[in-house]
């Protein structure tokens, strides 16, 4: 038997008088996907068969059904470790916000690392055995955070809302907030940092402010500052998602962020970058949840 991922969503009013593919478009299901639902007629609302051009009401059920050869590409699995238990700040069928500590990578690079933040995700989820579109939950990386910072990050526990979620994050849909302490203290309590960035002419590991980079667009906001140790606490939006950009874009402007030991920060324990708050945008349904998690930070 193939097996299928099946989701099943309930028509809220906000969607009610769309038809079927305007719907799958609105809420950013690749196009590879909305063609492979009509190809294999993988729609039904209240368990009836229906075309792209049905259109919905509220309370409805209307269900999608993909085979999950279309997901050969996808990532994992990845080898279940149980030896951490994580912070699970928000959870549902489709995804979970985890508080990452400091100095976890996110993924494995090879079969014998087993010491990641998706390693742990699918111990809890071994520990914690579940459905997520009608096969038991895995975990799926959405966004990263560096190995050094810390805070919320989102995990996809099916491959149908992955895309549907590194879509909401680039159209800055879902957004996130951090917070880090940096050396020295700001004429202009909030503004805007908009060098461009690019790879560093001699040192892969580092990014460097560059006219030739991309575009790169940080706004921060000074929460406090303590002029005895030259320090401030800073609040910090991305507009963009480039490779090390808030750590570049302070460095870049005097102002590095404590513990970072790539970008001339002052010595540290650690990093002192957190991700603290996630307008969460839930796949299907569009809700918002807005989560914040202050503790991690030193």
């Amino acid at each position: 038997m193939v097996a299928k991922y099946q989701r099943e969503i309930t028509i809220m009013d906000r969607f009610a008088g769309l038809a079927v593919k305007d719907y799958l478009k609105q809420i950013f299901l690749p196009k590879h996907l909305r063609g492979n639902l009509r190809q294999s007629r993988g729609l039904q609302v209240n368990g009836q068969q229906v075309s792209t051009a049905y259109v919905l009401r509220t309370g409805e059920h209307l269900t999608l059904t993909f085979r999950e050869e279309v997901f050969l590409d996808h990532q994992g699995p990845y080898p279940a470790n149980m030896a951490v238990s994580l912070a699970i700040v928000y959870e549902n069928e489709d995804l979970m916000v985890v508080n990452k500590p400091a100095e976890m990578k996110m993924h494995p690079h090879s079969p014998t690392e087993t010491d990641t933040l998706l390693n742990y995700v699918n111990g809890y989820l071994q520990k914690n055995p579940q459905k997520s579109a009608g096969q038991s939950a895995q975990a799926f990386m959405v966004h990263r955070l560096d190995r050094a910072t810390s805070g919320l990050v989102i995990v996809a526990k099916n491959p149908i809302a992955v895309p549907i979620l590194n879509r909401l994050i680039k159209e800055k849909i879902i957004q996130r907030t951090y917070l880090a302490r940096v050396t020295g203290l700001f004429d202009q309590k909030t503004g805007i940092f908009d060098q461009k960035i690019g790879n560093h002419p001699s040192d892969d590991r580092l990014r460097w402010l560059t006219p030739s980079g991309q575009n790169a667009t940080t706004h921060y906001r000074v929460l406090e500052e303590d002029s005895e140790r030259d320090e401030s606490l800073v609040r910090l939006e991305l507009e963009t998602g480039r490779m090390h950009q808030l750590r570049v874009h302070l460095a870049g402007n005097d102002h590095p962020i404590n513990g970072d030991d790539l970008y001339q920060g002052k010595a540290g324990k650690r990093l002192a970058l957190h991700s603290t708050a996630l307008l969460l945008v839930l796949p299907f349904t569009g809700e918002q949840v807005l989560l914040e998690r202050r503790e991690g930070l030193i």
